[in-house]
């Protein structure tokens, strides 16, 4: 272990710090890195040429639809989606309502996507 002996006449003085090159390097190299990130992040959120649009969006019409007897996906599918091909329609519709497989039960509620006229 290391001891000091305080010199009756030295202490008054103040202790002087010596920063070596690397100190410097430290010293002065954080904050010109902190500036220079902060710089760049400002120029990327400010001078971008993303902009939020002002026009709503357009989603897909659908038209709610209660699940009487002898209604199956097919036929709905074949009713509201003329014009497009009903195997497409039909995987739009189970997606469209969460459901797990084909099958459909009296009184249910079903969103059915409007694609074509």
């Amino acid at each position: 272990m290391a001891t000091v002996a305080l010199d009756s006449n030295e202490t008054n003085s103040p202790m002087k710090i010596r920063i070596n090159r690397r100190g410097w390097a430290v010293l002065i190299g954080i904050p010109v890195f902190a500036l220079t990130v902060a710089a760049a992040f400002y120029f990327s959120m400010f001078a971008s040429d993303a902009h939020a649009s002002s026009e709503v969006p357009s989603g897909v019409e659908t038209v709610d639809v209660t699940v009487i007897p002898g209604d199956t996906l097919w036929s709905l599918a074949q009713e509201y989606a003329q014009g497009y091909d009903v195997t497409s329609a039909v995987s739009h519709i189970s997606e469209l309502n969460s459901l797990e497989g084909t099958e459909i039960h009296v009184g249910d509620s079903l969103s059915i996507p409007v694609i074509a006229g």
